[in-house]
């Protein structure tokens, strides 16, 4: 056999080894993913965002003539029915949106979007919604007994008109509202900052000011949707899923609106209080702390395993060139294209060679040289870490003669 010519191995391999993957790692379990495709989605998601809405705006032109009032949308009632159905629904387009980029994009399996598992997981997120809307009521109802103790006095119920119209809009369309928000903000841009960076930190607080940003309040009403993003990004990775995120955010979104509905609050308004911020940090953490309590108990899946494809064995030293068989090292020939798994040789004049293995890490240097450039045939190769060593010749692969036995993202 020539030098230089490929060897297969043709033995049966290692058992494959396995990687545990969190929530926001997970375009890692799609070994067809490449690092640059979250640069792509998210254009292609704006991309299809516009479309949608583009078609939304002609569609409620039509059925709803001379309600639409481009320049004064952040005046508009939104406790109008019509007003109510074109915000919240707005938003929803985000939805489809974000599955349609993750459709075209991948990872795969499209569901990697929604939790470990590849689903929604509807009994967890109906836990989780229970539990948040308990700590919503608790809190709350704590809040209006300090206030009639201080000498409040209580609001009479005013439900607004159309109040029917807006109890069935909260109920279909908020939810997805809500959803949207989360498939992009804890879904898509988190699993894409985590396609980059491994500690969950980065993909939890990266997407905090763009979310911030997408809502108009004041300082205090800005820091209170702060603090419920990043107990959402929290409880993402934690749990594994989007489920709880979802529930969080819906609760809120839900509560605050029908306190709205009943004339309770104002849903106009766009500011706050530092005692707002407070309750939100009381409820932020109380179900922060509920739900990691919960995530042990019930035991739900929190991170994805998956099979890395198993290296190849060395080929039999009969199969291997006759030049470099002769070194008893067996290293030299042990040299694997990551794509294809096949053995080729390099002739040890190129040496020596940088060793690495599978995430290319560098493990060591291997050197097969003699002082002519040829194989030595009574020992081992030399460690090449003199500081005296001769300068390797370049190889045909590049100037410093380096060259990785495997390689994985």
């Amino acid at each position: 056999m020539p030098a230089g010519a490929a060897v297969r191995n043709a033995g049966p391999g290692p058992r494959a080894a396995r990687r545990v993957l969190a929530y926001h790692r997970l375009a890692h379990a799609d070994p067809h993913h490449a690092w640059w495709k979250p640069l792509v989605e998210g254009p292609l998601l704006i991309a299809f965002y516009l479309l949608f809405s583009v078609l939304f705006l002609i569609v409620f032109a039509v059925v709803f003539p001379g309600r639409l009032d481009v320049d004064d949308l952040l005046e508009m009632d939104q406790l109008d029915p019509v007003n109510f159905f074109f915000m919240f629904t707005s938003v929803a387009l985000l939805l489809p949106s974000a599955l349609l980029a993750r459709l075209v994009m991948g990872p795969r399996p499209l569901g990697l979007l929604l939790s470990v598992t590849g689903r929604i997981r509807w009994g967890w997120l109906l836990k989780c919604a229970l539990l948040a809307l308990a700590i919503y009521l608790v809190v709350n109802g704590i809040s209006a007994v300090l206030s009639l103790a201080a000498g409040a006095r209580p609001e009479p119920l005013q439900p607004a008109p159309g109040f029917w119209w807006l109890l069935l809009l909260l109920v279909v369309i908020v939810p997805l509202q809500c959803a949207s928000e989360e498939l992009v903000f804890r879904g898509y841009l988190a699993q894409s900052v985590g396609r980059w960076l491994k500690h969950p930190a980065w993909a939890i607080l990266l997407p905090v000011p763009l979310f911030v940003a997408g809502h108009v309040y004041d300082v205090w009403g800005l820091s209170s949707v702060g603090i419920m993003a990043v107990t959402m990004g929290i409880v993402t990775w934690r749990t594994g899923g989007l489920e709880a995120g979802i529930a969080l955010h819906t609760v809120n979104n839900c509560f605050v609106t029908f306190l709205g509905m009943l004339g309770l609050a104002d849903m106009n308004d766009t500011t706050g209080s530092p005692l707002d911020l407070v309750y939100e940090l009381a409820i932020n953490a109380l179900f922060l702390a509920a739900v990691f309590r919960l995530t042990r108990g019930t035991g739900i899946a929190v991170t994805r395993t998956v099979l890395l494809p198993p290296p190849p064995q060395p080929p039999a030293p009969s199969a291997r060139p006759a030049v470099l068989a002769e070194d008893r090292s067996g290293l030299a020939v042990h040299v694997v294209d990551p794509r294809s798994h096949d053995y080729f040789t390099l002739p040890p004049r190129y040496g020596p060679y940088t060793v690495r293995d599978a995430r290319g890490n560098t493990v060591g240097i291997l050197d097969v040289r003699s002082q002519h450039g040829y194989p030595p045939r009574d020992g081992g190769p030399s460690d090449g870490s003199s500081p005296d060593a001769p300068p390797s010749d370049p190889g045909p692969g590049g100037s410093d003669g380096e060259r990785r036995p495997s390689r994985s993202s």
